[in-house]
Protein backbone atom coordinates (compact mmCIF):
# COMPACT_ATOMS: atom_id res chain seq x y z
CA UNK A 1 0.00 0.00 0.00
CA UNK A 2 1.44 3.51 -0.85
CA UNK A 3 1.61 5.90 1.40
CA UNK A 4 2.76 9.09 -0.50
CA UNK A 5 3.72 10.18 -4.16
CA UNK A 6 6.61 10.35 -5.38
CA UNK A 7 8.02 13.73 -6.12
CA UNK A 8 10.16 14.20 -9.42
CA UNK A 9 11.77 17.70 -9.10
CA UNK A 10 12.70 18.87 -13.12
CA UNK A 11 15.89 21.31 -13.47
CA UNK A 12 14.24 24.67 -15.45
CA UNK A 13 16.16 24.64 -18.21
CA UNK A 14 15.51 28.11 -19.48
CA UNK A 15 16.92 29.25 -15.94
CA UNK A 16 19.95 32.09 -15.50
CA UNK A 17 23.28 30.45 -16.27
CA UNK A 18 24.24 31.02 -12.82
CA UNK A 19 21.50 29.31 -11.04
CA UNK A 20 21.88 26.33 -13.58
CA UNK A 21 25.25 26.35 -12.63
CA UNK A 22 24.40 25.93 -8.57
CA UNK A 23 21.65 23.92 -9.68
CA UNK A 24 18.81 25.52 -8.57
CA UNK A 25 15.72 26.86 -9.59
CA UNK A 26 15.84 29.71 -11.62
CA UNK A 27 11.86 32.19 -11.25
CA UNK A 28 14.02 33.44 -14.91
CA UNK A 29 13.16 37.08 -14.29
CA UNK A 30 15.11 39.71 -16.43
CA UNK A 31 17.62 41.29 -17.15
CA UNK A 32 18.96 39.63 -13.60
CA UNK A 33 17.10 36.64 -11.73
CA UNK A 34 15.41 37.63 -8.07
CA UNK A 35 17.44 34.68 -6.75
CA UNK A 36 20.43 36.21 -7.87
CA UNK A 37 20.01 39.62 -7.13
CA UNK A 38 18.35 38.45 -3.38
CA UNK A 39 21.68 36.18 -2.81
CA UNK A 40 23.88 39.09 -3.97
CA UNK A 41 25.32 37.08 -7.11
CA UNK A 42 26.18 38.32 -10.41
CA UNK A 43 23.37 36.91 -12.63
CA UNK A 44 24.96 35.54 -15.54
CA UNK A 45 21.73 35.95 -18.04
CA UNK A 46 20.20 33.20 -19.91
CA UNK A 47 21.55 31.54 -22.87
CA UNK A 48 20.56 32.76 -26.24
CA UNK A 49 18.96 30.39 -28.17
CA UNK A 50 19.14 31.49 -31.95
CA UNK A 51 16.63 32.23 -34.05
CA UNK A 52 14.07 30.08 -36.04
CA UNK A 53 12.63 30.04 -39.09
CA UNK A 54 9.55 31.02 -37.84
CA UNK A 55 11.15 34.52 -36.23
CA UNK A 56 12.77 35.23 -39.62
CA UNK A 57 9.43 34.47 -41.33
CA UNK A 58 8.21 37.24 -39.37
CA UNK A 59 10.31 39.68 -41.29
CA UNK A 60 8.77 41.60 -44.48
CA UNK A 61 10.33 40.51 -47.56
CA UNK A 62 12.40 43.88 -47.09
CA UNK A 63 13.78 43.45 -44.13
CA UNK A 64 14.79 40.15 -44.78
CA UNK A 65 16.95 40.98 -47.91
CA UNK A 66 18.01 44.24 -46.09
CA UNK A 67 19.18 41.79 -43.17
CA UNK A 68 21.15 38.89 -45.40
CA UNK A 69 23.23 42.00 -47.12
CA UNK A 70 23.95 43.58 -43.37
CA UNK A 71 24.95 40.18 -42.31
CA UNK A 72 26.87 39.64 -45.27
CA UNK A 73 28.28 43.32 -45.94
CA UNK A 74 27.39 46.16 -44.16
CA UNK A 75 28.97 44.11 -40.85
CA UNK A 76 32.37 43.47 -42.38
CA UNK A 77 32.27 47.46 -43.60
CA UNK A 78 31.64 48.74 -40.10
CA UNK A 79 33.68 46.64 -38.05
CA UNK A 80 36.24 44.77 -39.96
CA UNK A 81 36.43 41.51 -40.58
CA UNK A 82 38.07 41.14 -37.23
CA UNK A 83 35.15 42.19 -35.28
CA UNK A 84 32.12 41.31 -37.48
CA UNK A 85 31.53 38.07 -36.15
CA UNK A 86 31.54 38.99 -32.30
CA UNK A 87 29.14 42.20 -33.84
CA UNK A 88 26.40 40.30 -36.09
CA UNK A 89 24.85 37.77 -33.49
CA UNK A 90 24.30 41.43 -31.23
CA UNK A 91 22.97 42.91 -33.56
CA UNK A 92 20.81 40.20 -35.39
CA UNK A 93 19.72 39.45 -32.05
CA UNK A 94 18.08 42.90 -31.08
CA UNK A 95 16.59 43.38 -34.77
CA UNK A 96 14.60 40.54 -34.61
CA UNK A 97 13.70 41.41 -31.15
CA UNK A 98 12.85 45.31 -31.42
CA UNK A 99 11.17 46.85 -33.62
CA UNK A 100 13.53 50.19 -32.91
CA UNK A 101 16.70 47.84 -34.08
CA UNK A 102 15.30 46.35 -37.08
CA UNK A 103 14.02 49.37 -38.35
CA UNK A 104 17.68 50.87 -37.70
CA UNK A 105 19.04 47.77 -39.58
CA UNK A 106 17.14 48.18 -42.28
CA UNK A 107 18.01 51.42 -43.12
CA UNK A 108 21.62 50.99 -42.68
CA UNK A 109 22.00 47.88 -44.88
CA UNK A 110 19.52 49.68 -47.41
CA UNK A 111 21.59 53.13 -47.28
CA UNK A 112 24.76 50.97 -47.73
CA UNK A 113 23.65 49.12 -50.37
CA UNK A 114 22.56 52.39 -52.59
CA UNK A 115 26.04 53.38 -52.00
CA UNK A 116 27.98 50.18 -53.59
CA UNK A 117 28.42 50.94 -57.20
CA UNK A 118 26.17 49.83 -60.00
CA UNK A 119 28.14 46.83 -61.60
CA UNK A 120 29.13 45.30 -58.48
CA UNK A 121 28.43 41.49 -57.91
CA UNK A 122 26.20 41.92 -54.89
CA UNK A 123 24.05 38.72 -54.94
CA UNK A 124 21.19 40.92 -53.04
CA UNK A 125 20.61 42.65 -56.23
CA UNK A 126 17.31 41.06 -57.26
CA UNK A 127 17.62 42.73 -61.21
CA UNK A 128 19.94 44.70 -63.04
CA UNK A 129 17.29 47.52 -62.67
CA UNK A 130 17.08 48.02 -58.77
CA UNK A 131 16.88 51.69 -58.44
CA UNK A 132 20.02 53.40 -56.11
CA UNK A 133 17.12 56.39 -55.35
CA UNK A 134 14.33 53.78 -54.37
CA UNK A 135 16.99 51.88 -51.93
CA UNK A 136 17.91 55.91 -50.58
CA UNK A 137 14.03 56.14 -50.17
CA UNK A 138 13.96 53.08 -48.14
CA UNK A 139 16.28 53.80 -46.16
CA UNK A 140 15.47 56.93 -44.88
CA UNK A 141 12.10 55.72 -44.33
CA UNK A 142 13.42 52.90 -42.16
CA UNK A 143 15.50 55.25 -40.29
CA UNK A 144 12.41 58.01 -39.40
CA UNK A 145 10.83 54.37 -38.06
CA UNK A 146 13.46 53.43 -35.51
CA UNK A 147 13.48 57.45 -34.33
CA UNK A 148 9.75 57.23 -33.91
CA UNK A 149 10.06 53.66 -32.07
CA UNK A 150 12.55 54.98 -30.00
CA UNK A 151 10.66 58.10 -29.03
CA UNK A 152 7.47 56.43 -28.87
CA UNK A 153 8.68 53.59 -26.50
CA UNK A 154 10.25 56.17 -24.22
CA UNK A 155 13.57 53.85 -24.00
CA UNK A 156 14.62 53.80 -20.21
CA UNK A 157 18.31 53.36 -20.25
CA UNK A 158 18.30 51.59 -17.38
CA UNK A 159 16.40 48.92 -18.11
CA UNK A 160 17.80 48.48 -21.80
CA UNK A 161 21.55 50.00 -22.28
CA UNK A 162 22.81 48.02 -24.36
CA UNK A 163 19.80 48.27 -26.84
CA UNK A 164 20.14 52.44 -26.59
CA UNK A 165 23.58 52.08 -27.53
CA UNK A 166 23.65 49.86 -30.25
CA UNK A 167 21.19 52.20 -31.72
CA UNK A 168 23.23 54.96 -31.18
CA UNK A 169 25.97 53.30 -33.06
CA UNK A 170 23.69 52.25 -35.51
CA UNK A 171 22.25 55.69 -36.21
CA UNK A 172 25.92 57.04 -36.58
CA UNK A 173 26.84 54.86 -39.06
CA UNK A 174 24.16 55.99 -41.03
CA UNK A 175 24.38 60.00 -40.90
CA UNK A 176 28.38 58.29 -41.60
CA UNK A 177 27.53 56.75 -44.47
CA UNK A 178 25.38 59.65 -45.81
CA UNK A 179 28.51 61.87 -45.36
CA UNK A 180 26.25 64.12 -42.54
CA UNK A 181 29.21 65.37 -40.05
CA UNK A 182 26.85 67.54 -38.31
CA UNK A 183 24.40 64.58 -37.31
CA UNK A 184 27.03 62.63 -36.53
CA UNK A 185 28.82 64.60 -33.98
CA UNK A 186 24.76 64.83 -32.60
CA UNK A 187 24.30 61.15 -32.06
CA UNK A 188 28.05 60.57 -31.05
CA UNK A 189 27.80 63.09 -28.32
CA UNK A 190 24.20 61.62 -26.84
CA UNK A 191 26.01 58.30 -27.50
CA UNK A 192 29.31 59.63 -24.56
CA UNK A 193 26.13 61.33 -22.51
CA UNK A 194 24.86 58.06 -22.06
CA UNK A 195 28.13 55.58 -21.95
CA UNK A 196 29.37 58.49 -18.76
CA UNK A 197 25.63 57.83 -17.29
CA UNK A 198 26.13 53.94 -17.53
CA UNK A 199 29.57 54.38 -16.00
CA UNK A 200 28.45 56.21 -12.92
CA UNK A 201 25.74 54.73 -12.44
CA UNK A 202 27.11 51.11 -11.85
CA UNK A 203 29.67 52.38 -9.94
CA UNK A 204 28.16 50.81 -7.25
CA UNK A 205 27.55 46.90 -6.56
CA UNK A 206 24.02 48.04 -5.25
CA UNK A 207 23.54 48.72 -9.52
CA UNK A 208 25.94 46.86 -10.91
CA UNK A 209 24.10 43.64 -9.67
CA UNK A 210 21.19 44.31 -11.48
CA UNK A 211 22.45 43.67 -14.68
CA UNK A 212 23.27 39.80 -16.21
CA UNK A 213 27.36 39.15 -17.00
CA UNK A 214 26.85 38.84 -20.56
CA UNK A 215 25.09 42.72 -20.55
CA UNK A 216 28.28 43.95 -18.71
CA UNK A 217 30.36 42.40 -20.80
CA UNK A 218 28.62 43.72 -24.05
CA UNK A 219 28.83 47.41 -22.52
CA UNK A 220 32.00 47.24 -21.24
CA UNK A 221 34.23 45.19 -23.89
CA UNK A 222 32.39 45.88 -27.13
CA UNK A 223 30.28 49.20 -26.92
CA UNK A 224 32.56 51.42 -24.85
CA UNK A 225 35.70 50.70 -26.87
CA UNK A 226 33.85 51.42 -29.90
CA UNK A 227 32.72 54.92 -28.61
CA UNK A 228 36.15 55.82 -27.41
CA UNK A 229 37.59 55.04 -30.97
CA UNK A 230 34.58 57.11 -33.18
CA UNK A 231 35.77 59.90 -30.31
CA UNK A 232 39.36 59.71 -31.41
CA UNK A 233 38.94 59.56 -35.00
CA UNK A 234 36.17 62.31 -34.99
CA UNK A 235 38.44 64.69 -32.81
CA UNK A 236 41.75 63.84 -35.02
CA UNK A 237 39.73 64.50 -38.04
CA UNK A 238 37.64 67.94 -37.25
CA UNK A 239 39.46 70.52 -35.57
CA UNK A 240 39.29 68.65 -31.98
CA UNK A 241 39.54 71.99 -29.76
CA UNK A 242 35.73 72.59 -31.32
CA UNK A 243 34.51 69.29 -32.12
CA UNK A 244 33.19 67.52 -28.55
CA UNK A 245 33.58 70.83 -26.16
CA UNK A 246 30.50 72.25 -24.32
CA UNK A 247 28.50 69.39 -24.68
CA UNK A 248 28.37 69.17 -20.69
CA UNK A 249 29.52 65.74 -20.99
CA UNK A 250 31.04 64.59 -17.47
CA UNK A 251 33.99 62.71 -17.01
CA UNK A 252 33.36 59.59 -15.92
CA UNK A 253 36.19 57.42 -17.19
CA UNK A 254 39.02 56.52 -15.20
CA UNK A 255 42.47 56.56 -17.44
CA UNK A 256 43.56 53.46 -17.99
CA UNK A 257 45.76 51.37 -15.66
CA UNK A 258 48.58 51.12 -17.67
CA UNK A 259 50.43 47.25 -17.80
CA UNK A 260 54.65 47.15 -17.58
CA UNK A 261 53.96 44.94 -20.75
CA UNK A 262 51.24 43.73 -23.45
CA UNK A 263 51.19 40.67 -24.80
CA UNK A 264 48.21 41.19 -27.24
CA UNK A 265 47.84 43.94 -29.92
CA UNK A 266 44.16 43.97 -29.29
CA UNK A 267 44.57 45.28 -25.67
CA UNK A 268 47.46 47.94 -26.32
CA UNK A 269 45.11 49.08 -29.46
CA UNK A 270 42.06 49.54 -26.25
CA UNK A 271 44.44 50.85 -23.59
CA UNK A 272 45.65 53.77 -26.79
CA UNK A 273 41.58 54.40 -26.86
CA UNK A 274 41.06 54.85 -23.18
CA UNK A 275 43.92 56.75 -23.24
CA UNK A 276 42.79 59.35 -25.52
CA UNK A 277 39.42 59.38 -24.35
CA UNK A 278 40.38 60.25 -20.83
CA UNK A 279 42.93 62.82 -22.58
CA UNK A 280 40.18 64.58 -24.23
CA UNK A 281 37.83 64.56 -21.51
CA UNK A 282 40.65 65.96 -19.26
CA UNK A 283 41.70 68.66 -22.14
CA UNK A 284 37.66 69.26 -22.81
CA UNK A 285 37.11 69.67 -19.04
CA UNK A 286 40.98 71.80 -17.71
CA UNK A 287 39.56 70.09 -14.44
CA UNK A 288 37.82 67.03 -12.89
CA UNK A 289 34.54 67.41 -12.52
CA UNK A 290 31.58 64.88 -10.09
CA UNK A 291 33.64 61.58 -11.03
CA UNK A 292 36.60 61.18 -8.56
CA UNK A 293 39.56 60.23 -11.28
CA UNK A 294 43.59 60.66 -10.55
CA UNK A 295 44.39 63.70 -11.65
CA UNK A 296 46.72 62.37 -14.13
CA UNK A 297 47.99 64.52 -16.72
CA UNK A 298 46.89 63.32 -20.59
CA UNK A 299 50.68 63.20 -21.93
CA UNK A 300 51.99 61.18 -18.34
CA UNK A 301 49.01 58.67 -19.80
CA UNK A 302 50.12 58.54 -23.34
CA UNK A 303 54.11 58.88 -22.41
CA UNK A 304 53.17 55.50 -20.08
CA UNK A 305 51.36 53.65 -22.47
CA UNK A 306 54.08 54.23 -25.40
CA UNK A 307 57.05 52.98 -23.07
CA UNK A 308 54.68 49.95 -22.37
CA UNK A 309 54.25 49.69 -26.26
CA UNK A 310 57.64 49.81 -26.78
CA UNK A 311 58.89 47.21 -23.92
CA UNK A 312 56.70 44.45 -25.54
CA UNK A 313 57.13 42.31 -28.24
CA UNK A 314 53.94 40.27 -29.33
CA UNK A 315 55.24 37.61 -29.89
CA UNK A 316 52.56 35.32 -30.37
CA UNK A 317 51.58 37.44 -33.28
CA UNK A 318 51.81 37.35 -37.22
CA UNK A 319 55.03 39.35 -38.35
CA UNK A 320 52.58 40.52 -40.99
CA UNK A 321 50.00 41.85 -38.59
CA UNK A 322 52.51 42.68 -35.72
CA UNK A 323 54.64 45.20 -37.94
CA UNK A 324 51.49 46.99 -39.45
CA UNK A 325 49.34 47.79 -36.21
CA UNK A 326 52.51 48.32 -34.20
CA UNK A 327 53.16 50.74 -36.39
CA UNK A 328 49.74 52.15 -36.69
CA UNK A 329 49.58 52.60 -33.19
CA UNK A 330 53.02 54.95 -33.18
CA UNK A 331 51.85 56.90 -35.68
CA UNK A 332 48.85 57.51 -33.75
CA UNK A 333 50.53 58.52 -30.66
CA UNK A 334 52.57 60.38 -32.47
CA UNK A 335 49.65 62.49 -33.95
CA UNK A 336 48.33 62.09 -30.02
CA UNK A 337 51.33 64.37 -29.07
CA UNK A 338 50.44 66.89 -31.28
CA UNK A 339 47.06 67.12 -30.71
CA UNK A 340 47.48 67.23 -26.77
CA UNK A 341 50.36 69.95 -26.84
CA UNK A 342 48.27 72.74 -29.29
CA UNK A 343 44.74 72.12 -27.27
CA UNK A 344 44.47 75.22 -26.39
CA UNK A 345 46.44 77.18 -28.63
CA UNK A 346 44.80 80.42 -30.27
CA UNK A 347 46.97 80.80 -32.72
CA UNK A 348 47.82 78.49 -35.95
CA UNK A 349 51.63 79.09 -36.41
CA UNK A 350 51.88 77.10 -33.01
CA UNK A 351 52.02 74.43 -34.76
CA UNK A 352 55.15 75.13 -36.85
CA UNK A 353 56.77 73.68 -33.73
CA UNK A 354 56.07 70.33 -34.65
CA UNK A 355 57.58 70.15 -38.01
CA UNK A 356 59.87 66.85 -36.99
CA UNK A 357 56.69 64.69 -35.69
CA UNK A 358 54.98 65.97 -39.03
CA UNK A 359 57.44 64.49 -41.22
CA UNK A 360 57.65 60.68 -38.27
CA UNK A 361 54.38 60.79 -38.91
CA UNK A 362 54.38 60.44 -42.77
CA UNK A 363 57.23 58.76 -43.01
CA UNK A 364 55.43 56.22 -40.23
CA UNK A 365 52.59 55.81 -42.89
CA UNK A 366 54.43 55.51 -45.89
CA UNK A 367 55.76 52.49 -44.44
CA UNK A 368 52.11 50.75 -43.59
CA UNK A 369 51.44 51.72 -46.89
CA UNK A 370 53.86 49.37 -47.89
CA UNK A 371 52.55 46.47 -45.97
CA UNK A 372 49.18 47.23 -47.21
CA UNK A 373 50.41 46.50 -50.71
CA UNK A 374 52.12 43.00 -49.98
CA UNK A 375 49.56 41.81 -47.83
CA UNK A 376 46.40 43.87 -49.04
CA UNK A 377 43.81 41.63 -49.15
CA UNK A 378 44.69 40.51 -45.03
CA UNK A 379 44.39 44.34 -44.25
CA UNK A 380 41.12 44.79 -46.51
CA UNK A 381 38.81 45.81 -44.06
CA UNK A 382 40.80 45.39 -40.90
CA UNK A 383 40.15 48.47 -39.99
CA UNK A 384 37.23 49.83 -41.10
CA UNK A 385 35.68 51.16 -37.47
CA UNK A 386 39.43 51.22 -36.34
CA UNK A 387 42.65 52.81 -37.44
CA UNK A 388 42.96 54.02 -40.12
CA UNK A 389 45.58 56.31 -41.86
CA UNK A 390 43.01 59.59 -43.05
CA UNK A 391 42.77 61.17 -39.46
CA UNK A 392 46.72 61.71 -39.22
CA UNK A 393 47.22 62.31 -42.59
CA UNK A 394 44.24 65.18 -42.53
CA UNK A 395 46.06 66.29 -39.62
CA UNK A 396 49.34 67.10 -41.24
CA UNK A 397 47.96 68.33 -44.37
CA UNK A 398 45.82 70.60 -43.04
CA UNK A 399 48.47 71.86 -39.69
CA UNK A 400 51.69 71.57 -41.23
CA UNK A 401 52.62 74.59 -43.22
CA UNK A 402 55.62 72.89 -44.95
CA UNK A 403 54.62 72.28 -48.75
CA UNK A 404 56.34 69.04 -49.34
CA UNK A 405 55.67 67.83 -45.83
CA UNK A 406 51.56 68.37 -46.01
CA UNK A 407 51.76 67.50 -50.42
CA UNK A 408 53.10 63.89 -49.12
CA UNK A 409 50.15 63.34 -46.56
CA UNK A 410 47.51 64.67 -49.23
CA UNK A 411 49.07 62.32 -51.96
CA UNK A 412 49.14 59.28 -49.31
CA UNK A 413 45.29 59.79 -48.88
CA UNK A 414 45.02 59.36 -52.51
CA UNK A 415 46.96 56.27 -52.62
CA UNK A 416 45.18 54.62 -50.11
CA UNK A 417 41.77 53.77 -52.34
CA UNK A 418 40.20 52.00 -49.24
CA UNK A 419 37.51 53.13 -46.56
CA UNK A 420 39.36 53.58 -43.74
CA UNK A 421 38.34 54.40 -40.08
CA UNK A 422 35.08 56.43 -40.44
CA UNK A 423 36.11 58.58 -43.11
CA UNK A 424 36.58 58.19 -47.01
CA UNK A 425 40.40 58.94 -47.92
CA UNK A 426 40.38 60.15 -50.74
CA UNK A 427 37.11 62.35 -50.49
CA UNK A 428 39.51 63.89 -47.48
CA UNK A 429 42.75 64.08 -49.62
CA UNK A 430 40.28 66.76 -51.68
CA UNK A 431 39.14 68.36 -48.54
CA UNK A 432 43.19 68.67 -47.76
CA UNK A 433 44.07 69.90 -50.98
CA UNK A 434 41.22 72.71 -51.21
CA UNK A 435 43.03 73.85 -47.78
CA UNK A 436 46.19 74.31 -49.15
CA UNK A 437 44.82 75.81 -53.07
CA UNK A 438 42.92 78.38 -50.22
CA UNK A 439 45.92 79.11 -47.89
CA UNK A 440 48.87 79.15 -50.32
CA UNK A 441 46.54 81.06 -53.35
CA UNK A 442 48.88 84.33 -53.92
CA UNK A 443 51.43 83.41 -51.99
CA UNK A 444 55.04 84.25 -52.95
CA UNK A 445 57.20 80.97 -53.08
CA UNK A 446 60.92 80.25 -51.96
CA UNK A 447 61.83 77.43 -53.98
CA UNK A 448 59.27 75.21 -53.15
CA UNK A 449 58.05 75.99 -49.75
CA UNK A 450 55.53 78.75 -48.77
CA UNK A 451 55.24 80.73 -45.94
CA UNK A 452 51.46 81.04 -44.54
CA UNK A 453 50.92 83.99 -42.19
CA UNK A 454 48.94 83.63 -39.38
CA UNK A 455 45.79 85.35 -41.28
CA UNK A 456 45.71 83.23 -43.95
CA UNK A 457 45.76 80.11 -41.92
CA UNK A 458 42.26 78.48 -41.73
CA UNK A 459 40.24 75.63 -39.88
CA UNK A 460 37.90 73.50 -40.93
CA UNK A 461 34.65 72.46 -39.47
CA UNK A 462 32.91 69.74 -41.27
CA UNK A 463 32.25 68.78 -44.83
CA UNK A 464 29.26 67.23 -46.28
CA UNK A 465 29.22 65.05 -49.15
CA UNK A 466 26.56 66.11 -52.07
CA UNK A 467 27.48 62.73 -54.50
CA UNK A 468 24.09 63.40 -56.47
CA UNK A 469 25.43 66.89 -57.06
CA UNK A 470 29.82 65.42 -57.87
CA UNK A 471 30.56 67.96 -54.88
CA UNK A 472 31.80 68.36 -51.90
CA UNK A 473 30.62 71.14 -49.68
CA UNK A 474 33.47 72.01 -47.11
CA UNK A 475 33.28 74.73 -43.86
CA UNK A 476 35.51 76.70 -42.48
CA UNK A 477 36.79 80.04 -40.27
CA UNK A 478 39.97 81.68 -40.75
CA UNK A 479 41.35 84.09 -38.29
CA UNK A 480 40.61 85.33 -35.62
CA UNK A 481 39.07 81.94 -34.25
CA UNK A 482 36.56 83.06 -32.28
CA UNK A 483 32.35 81.72 -31.86
CA UNK A 484 31.53 85.05 -33.55
CA UNK A 485 33.98 84.21 -36.52
CA UNK A 486 32.14 84.27 -40.17
CA UNK A 487 31.97 80.61 -41.59
CA UNK A 488 32.54 80.53 -45.20
CA UNK A 489 32.10 78.05 -47.83
CA UNK A 490 33.82 76.06 -50.57
CA UNK A 491 32.71 73.64 -53.03
CA UNK A 492 34.93 71.09 -54.27
CA UNK A 493 34.61 68.91 -57.33
CA UNK A 494 34.37 65.57 -57.29
CA UNK A 495 36.95 65.07 -59.76
CA UNK A 496 39.67 62.13 -60.87
CA UNK A 497 42.52 62.42 -58.64
CA UNK A 498 45.28 64.77 -60.12
CA UNK A 499 47.89 65.83 -58.03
Amino acid sequence: MKTGKTITRRNARSGCLTCKSRHVKCDEKKPACLRCVSTKRICEGYLVVPQSVSSENELSDTERRAFAFFRSRTVHRVFGQQDAGDWISVFLYLGHNEASARHAITALASLHESLEPNNASTWIRKSPNHARNTAEVLALKHYIEAIKCLQSDSLNMSSKPDLTMILCIIFICFEQFRSGDASCIVHLTAGLKLLYWWRSYTNSYTKLKEYSRPMLELMNEKITPVLQRLRVQFSLCMDSRHALSNTGIELCLPAPAIPSSYTSLDVARRDFDRGMDYAFSMLEKKQVTKCQQPNMSPMTVLRRWKDTLDASDFVTEPDEVKDCIRKLLELYYHTSVIITGTYYTTEETTFDDYLETFKLIVTLTEEILEIWKVTSQQFSLMFSFDLGITPPMFLVASRCRDSQIRRKAINLMFQATLYRGIWRDQYSGLCAQRIVEIEEEGLKRIGESVYVPEQRRIRKISADIQEEKAQIVMHFVRWPYIPEADIMSTFIPLRAINI
